[in-house]
Order: structure tokens, then sequence, then C-alpha cells
């Protein structure tokens, strides 16, 4: 099986799914006539897994699929076939995680919601390293914190890249006060936040203390679209143990969630205004 992005690997296997409903093969005379193994087409089909393209070549050649069908699974196939090794640090971050990772590497928008820390696309090298030193027993490999900085700058390339990400960061006040790595490194990260707040598709947003209790309080919230019409939304809820995929309905609640919180939250020229008290306040 070749390695790739969950989320082209479900798109893969809704483009096959009707070839073989039309086909009228069951999936056992499937795996008789191509000689791809039954595990292999209904793991494709589900799109847990990616099978290599001369295996799904053969597959769409025994369901019938046209010659337009199959350059377009093709084509998805490709899209699927991202290895993760273009994540810098892949072989040391969290499965979870590492899928959030090639979400990103696809989504066209993302919003968070972050109640105790400056979010991970934000983050600036010195916060990340000292986030990592407090973290470290939730990380696989060792010396975490000297490649944090680089995983987070690599991450970042999202914001920066052609056709960046949409990125719309709701921070509660309290991550602005709480000193991560000491009183320079939040000067710095502060000050980050006010510079990428310019930029033209990153909205932050504060929640200040007088909003009192909200929806999301219990850890961080991941919402990412994507561009093709009937790609579901990817949602990720961050708890003590890791990053936790949430999908359907529970999804949708997690989006009904951020909207509340973004309707309490500054506005984008009072958050960036507190963001500069704060940091001002940290003295020279």
């Amino acid at each position: 099986m070749a390695i790739g992005s969950t989320r082209g690997k479900r798109r893969l296997g809704r483009h096959i799914r009707p070839i073989l409903d039309r086909s009228g093969l069951k999936v056992d005379e499937v795996v008789k006539q191509s000689r791809v193994s039954r595990p292999t087409i209904t793991r494709m089909l589900s799109g847990e897994a990616l099978a290599r393209w001369p295996a799904l070549s053969m597959v769409l050649d025994v369901i019938g699929a046209t010659p337009e069908e199959k350059t377009r699974a093709l084509q998805l196939w490709e899209v699927a076939d991202v290895d993760p090794s273009v994540i810098e640090h892949a072989r040391d971050l969290p499965a979870n995680y590492k899928r959030l990772r090639m979400d990103e590497l696809e989504a066209v928008r993302e919003r968070t919601l972050d109640s105790a820390l400056i979010p991970g696309l934000l983050q600036t090298a010195g916060y990340a390293e000292a986030v990592a030193r407090a973290t470290h027993r939730q990380i696989i490999g060792d010396s975490w914190d000297s490649q944090a900085a680089a995983e987070r700058s690599d991450r970042q390339g999202a914001l920066t890249r052609e056709n960046p990400i949409e990125y719309h960061a709701l921070i509660d006040e309290a991550a602005l006060h709480r000193s991560v790595g000491g009183a320079e490194v939040m000067r710095e990260q502060l000050g980050h936040l006010v510079a990428m707040a310019g930029r033209p598709n990153v909205t932050i947003q504060v929640l200040p203390y007088s909003v009192g209790a909200y929806g999301a309080q219990a850890g961080a919230v991941f919402l990412l679209d994507f561009a093709e019409s009937d790609e579901p939304r990817a949602a990720y809820v961050e708890a003590l143990t890791g990053m936790v995929p949430v999908e359907d309905e529970e999804a949708e609640v997690l989006s009904a969630v951020w909207d509340d919180a973004a309707h309490l939250a500054l506005t984008e020229e009072d958050s960036v205004s507190l963001i500069r008290a704060v940091r001002d306040a940290l003295g020279d």
C-alpha cells in the first residue's frame, strides 16, 4: 500500500464506488478477475488505504471504467499519493497530528479556537520551543524541543505559499497573558501576532475575559474546509493525549461552537489593540 493523504484517499474511493456499482460485480468477483486482494479493494473503496497504481488500474479495467473515468482516477490517485515526508520531522509526529498537517496541505480555509496557547500556525520559534519543552511527554522521539521550531516554520508555509490558506484564529485573552518562555519570548510572540494580523489571508480575534464562559474552553478546535463542494469539513480537537479527529454531525457542532465564539470575540481592530497593549506592558 502507498502512503497518502486521508482526504485524497476518500475522494478516490468516492470516485470508484459508483463505477463498481454500475458494473454489477461483487467485490469477490473483482478480486477473482483482477487478482488484487480483497482487503486492498475494500480499504481503497472506504478511503482507508491507497493501492498502488498498477493494482488500481487493474481494478478499474475489471469494473469497466471509461477512459475518462480512468484518467480522473489517476488524477485523484496522484493527489492522494502525497508522501508525508514533505512534512518536516514527519517521523516524530503523532499520527493524528500528522493527519492534520496533511489536511492543511489541501485545505483552502482553516478556523481555530485556542483557549490556552497561541495557535501553532502563529507561533514564533521561541514560543514553539517553550511549548515543546512543556509537552515533551506527548511527542514521539527525542529532543523534540529543538525540532519544534523547524516543524512549526514548515507548517506555517500554508500561510505564505502561493494560494495561501485563509486562516481565522480565535484566541482567548488568557493565552496573551500566559508567560510561555518568559517575557522576551512573549514580546516577540505578541509582536508576531500583530504583524500576522496585517496579512490579507489572516484574521485574528481575541476572546476577552469580559465574555465569561463560552462553548469551547476544554481544548483547541481546528476546522478545515476544502475546495471541492462534496468534500466534508475536517475537524479536530486537541486533548491531553493528542489530536482527536471529529467527523460528521460532531464536526458541524464544532463549527457552530466556533461561530458562537466568533460572535463574542473582539473585532479585528480591537483585538490587535489589545495584543499591542499586553505586549507593551511587558516593557522593553
